[in-house]
């Protein structure tokens, strides 16, 4: 596979977000994708990560990502974004617990390093603060 092909396979999932659906990124991620993300425990399976991502799309419904950089070298795509949206969905915590809509606007920016194969995603590391996050949803103090 190409480069380009390889940022298109890696900036599906951008895609499948702004389109609210996400489900149309899984036809490029493998069979055994993992991703790792803030606020899970541990390695997310490939339907694990879709119910992480589900939880945050379904807070922020009109949230959309803007990608500010990419940098692809081989297998390897590294994506800088950002991210703003108005929550107005239930949040669920990592710790289960569920956050009622605030009605507050938020905007995180954020990395996204993907490993993949045969043009498709088999690893994804996430990177972005989830305490400003909760900061300007007024959820804790400001940091």
């Amino acid at each position: 596979m190409t480069e380009q092909d390889n940022i298109k396979a890696a900036n599906s999932f951008f895609e499948a977000w702004n389109a609210g659906d996400l489900r149309k990124a899984l036809p490029y991620q493998s069979e055994d994708y993992r991703s790792e993300a803030p606020g899970s425990p541990a390695p997310l399976n490939r339907d694990q990560s879709l119910a992480y991502n589900q939880n945050f799309l379904t807070a922020f419904p009109d949230s959309k990502f803007k990608i500010v950089l990419t940098v692809v070298q081989g297998d390897y795509v590294v994506t800088n974004w950002t991210i703003t949206g108005k929550n107005t969905g239930p949040l669920q915590s990592p710790s289960g617990a569920i956050v009622p809509p605030t009605g507050k606007t938020v905007t995180i920016t954020g990395s996204s390093t993907v490993q993949l194969h045969n043009g498709k995603a088999t690893r994804t590391w996430n990177y972005w603060d989830m305490a400003a996050m909760l900061g300007q949803l007024g959820l804790m103090p400001p940091m």
